[in-house]
């Protein structure tokens, strides 16, 4: 049972049940609140929970190296499982992820193949800086997807795109926290972040910078009417708490404040997401 609980923290359940659950609710706002096929809702959880895990698991497989200098606690560099055990179940959960939408629509399917690569490649890319943005442009896919998969005409479609900005900005600024978070194992293995390459300060600024401009585009879109009042209040104060946090790290960028505030910044984005829920209500 031990062993059953570690694996599970690989498959990180938070991240990827925040990701099927945002796919989950992009179905919900496209589609008014109407759940038009149980079916297809529970196809869109699946894929969206299996391509994540997938992603979380390999990332552990191919940052094994680097983990044992940033996060030895971890189960792989623990020696708690054979890495190619790992591999083969990060394999099939992409590949049932993916195979799940020959049940629904052509367009779900070709945005699920679509993600699931950029979710997959950007783990062998780790070593390049521009990776994080290849990691942002991941966190995209479920409302993409969740946009593909409605079958709905193209009237939230501008409302989803603005949204999909904010979190692929929001998301790059936590990224650059991270890499402030692991620069010592990262430079020990020659890996090229934003923070390797361009120093801590330079990210924090970046990090602060991306933070403020989710922040406030995520409001303009409440108050331009692409979204009710109730979801502008809460992205406002998710933002505010996610933007105070980056500017923590702005102040004081090393390793044990990033640390933390990448944490606070993850529930930051899950109090946002349920905002977004809430987005079609007045």
């Amino acid at each position: 049972m031990r062993k059953v609980i570690e694996f599970v923290k690989m498959m990180r359940p938070l991240n990827s049940v925040m990701t099927g659950a945002a796919v989950l609710f992009t179905v919900f706002v496209v589609n008014e609140y109407v759940i038009k096929s149980v079916y297809s809702a529970l196809i869109g959880f699946l894929t969206g929970f299996l391509i994540s895990s997938a992603s979380m698991l390999i990332n552990d497989v191919v940052d094994l190296e680097v983990d044992k200098i940033n996060k030895p606690w971890k189960p792989l560099p623990r020696g708690l499982f054979n890495p190619r055990l790992v591999e083969y179940f990060s394999v099939a959960s992409l590949v049932l992820g993916v195979l799940l939408n020959t049940l629904s629509n052509p367009q779900a399917l070709f945005t699920a193949i679509i993600y699931a690569i950029i979710a997959y490649t950007y783990n062998f890319l780790r070593n390049k800086w521009f990776s994080h943005f290849l990691v942002s442009a991941a966190t995209t896919g479920p409302f993409i997807y969740g946009y593909s998969l409605s079958m709905t005409s193209g009237e939230r479609l501008i409302f989803i795109a603005l949204f999909s900005t904010v979190v692929f900005l929001i998301n790059t600024s936590r990224e650059f926290v991270k890499s402030i978070a692991d620069e010592r194992g990262d430079r020990a293995k020659g890996y090229q972040t934003i923070t390797t390459v361009f120093g801590r300060d330079f990210a924090a600024k970046l990090s602060l910078a991306l933070a403020i401009s989710g922040t406030l585009l995520a409001v303009v879109i409440g108050l331009a009417g692409y979204a009710g009042l109730l979801y502008t209040i809460i992205l406002g104060l998710s933002g505010a708490v996610f933007s105070l946090t980056a500017i923590r790290v702005f102040q004081r960028p090393v390793s044990e404040v990033a640390q933390k505030a990448k944490k606070t910044m993850i529930y930051s984005m899950f109090f946002a997401l349920t905002g977004f829920l809430f987005s079609n209500f007045p």
